[in-house]
This record gives structure tokens, sequence and C-alpha cells, in this order.
């Protein structure tokens, strides 16, 4: 099995992005800090760690209870774009994902500089973490393992020969059968990703935005992706929490921090709080 890397400093981070950034499709993940024991990576979406729930029917109800109230609640708040978003409860799980609200999507990104900076922006005592694996060789995977299962479903890249645009394809509401327990009952655990075809909002197109969803619930993402995957198909590279504020100086000086991340008011505080943690390794704002 492949082994943890660990990172030292700036440096030797870009030089291993730099070395597996190859001309194919990865998928990229930071995390502030590792779930998980004895070296085991639990990586679960966000409504599967609120909802400790042995009974799956009663899981669904609540996810479906969540959904709705986002519906009643955020359009008075949206985009028009993202308001776009809530014509389809599977479509709507993505702006419900950047708002902060529990989904059963997990967030990923096609940059490893954007999964860098989640890495070293958040949980400043603990070492910072990096997954990454090859996105196209899961869905290869997936399809080749799981036909009878995917094959109505929108997952991965979009199908051969498909035109665009696709409205059953954009709107994903085939997915829809994955909040119904009967449905559920008759698929084997499995991980797939998500892309949205949809018309992007700012935060979906700054942070390169896509997605992992599980067959069924309380699935361990990270673990049926690896076990999908050859060693060399997947990646764990660990931060150390005292380089986090290098890190994050550098990635500022590319662009990256949390006002072009998070476009909005909340962005701005994100970068300034990442400026205070590396205030030292700035010029001295001797005008203040």
């Amino acid at each position: 099995m492949a082994t943890e890397i660990g990172i030292s400093d700036w440096q030797q981070l870009a030089a291993f992005l730099q070395e597996r950034l190859p001309d194919v499709d990865l998928a990229f993940r930071g995390q502030g800090r590792s779930y998980g024991d004895n070296g085991l990576h639990v990586i679960k979406p966000r409504i599967d760690r609120c909802l400790a729930l042995p009974d799956r029917e009663e899981r669904l109800r609540v996810e479906r209870a969540v959904c709705q109230r986002f519906r009643e609640h955020a359009p008075n708040y949206l985009s028009t774009v993202e308001t776009r978003y809530l014509r389809t409860p599977w479509l709507q799980l993505v702006v419900m994902q950047h708002y902060g609200a529990p989904t059963r999507l997990l967030d990923w990104t096609k940059s490893a500089w954007v999964a860098a900076y989640f890495a070293v922006s958040s949980d400043w005592e603990s070492d910072g973490y990096m997954y990454g694996f090859r996105r196209d060789k899961l869905e290869v995977q997936i399809r080749s393992r799981f036909h009878s299962e995917v094959s109505d479903l929108v997952c991965g890249p979009r199908k051969p020969g498909m035109h665009s645009p696709d409205e059953s394809w954009d709107s994903a509401s085939a997915n829809e059968r994955l909040f119904n327990g009967e449905s559920l009952s008759r698929l084997s655990p499995w991980v797939a990703t998500y892309y949205s075809r949809e018309a992007h909002f700012p935060r979906l197109v700054a942070q390169q935005g896509l997605f992992t969803f599980g067959s069924v619930p309380d699935l361990n993402h990270w673990e049926h992706i690896c076990k999908l995957l050859n060693d060399d198909e997947w990646w764990v590279v660990r931060i150390p929490s005292k380089e986090k504020p290098v890190v994050l100086r550098r990635l500022n000086t590319m662009g990256l921090n949390g006002a072009t991340l998070f476009p909005g008011a909340d962005g701005i505080g994100r970068s300034l709080e990442g400026f205070a943690r590396a205030w030292h390794l700035y010029p001295r704002p001797s005008q203040f």
C-alpha cells in the first residue's frame, strides 16, 4: 500500500506537486487535519458526520428534510445562477455544499494548489493533509465493476458521444433515486465522482470544485477510492503544522487566498486571518 508522504517545507511540497501533475484527470482534497486513527484516513461527507443513525430510512428522512428546509429559506439570499440549482434535489446539493449545509457530497478540486490552501488554512496546531487520486482511473473501475448500478446515474465525465447540452444529464435527476431507501438496498458500496455541468457560480469557479458521493450512506470515501485504484494512482501528503503559515504566504503570492477562493465578504475575512497567521512573513505594514 502507498505510504503517507511527509513534506518538510514549501520547496519540497512544490516540487512534489509539480512532479505529479501530468496531463490526466486528477482530483485533490485538502484538510487542516486528519480524521481517523492508526494511519487510517477517514473522509466522510458532512451529512454522515452529523447523522449517526443506524436506521437508514430515518437517516434519509432527515436528509430530505434538510434539503427541503434549504429550498424554503435560501432562495432569498441566492444569486440567479445559484437559484437554478434548486430545480432538482441532486443539483441542489452543489449549492448547499458550498454554503456549509450538510450534504452527501464531499468536496474535491481539480487544482492541487487549491487543495494545498485548504490543507494549511485551518487547524493551526495540527498537521495538514492533502489527498489526491486519478479520477479517470476511478471512473473506469466504477463503470466496469458496477455497470448495472451506475449506467443510468450521472457520475464521472459525461458519457462518450453525449451531445451538449443534455438537459437530463445536466440536471442529474436520475440521481434522485439515491434518496430512496429501497433503491439503495440494491446497491453495492462504492464511491464515484460528480461534476456539475450547470452554469457555475463564483465559488465553484474559483475553487475548481468537483465532488465524490457514495452509493449508500456512511461510507469512508477515501477507503473505497483506494480499494479501486493501484497504489501509484493515489497519494496522501502530510504538511507539518509549523509550515502552514509559510505555505499560506507562498500560495498568496500565487493569488490563492480566502478572498479569491471565497468571493464575498466572508472570503475577505478568511484572507485576513491568513495574513494575521503569517504576518511575520509579510513586509511590515509601517503605515499603520
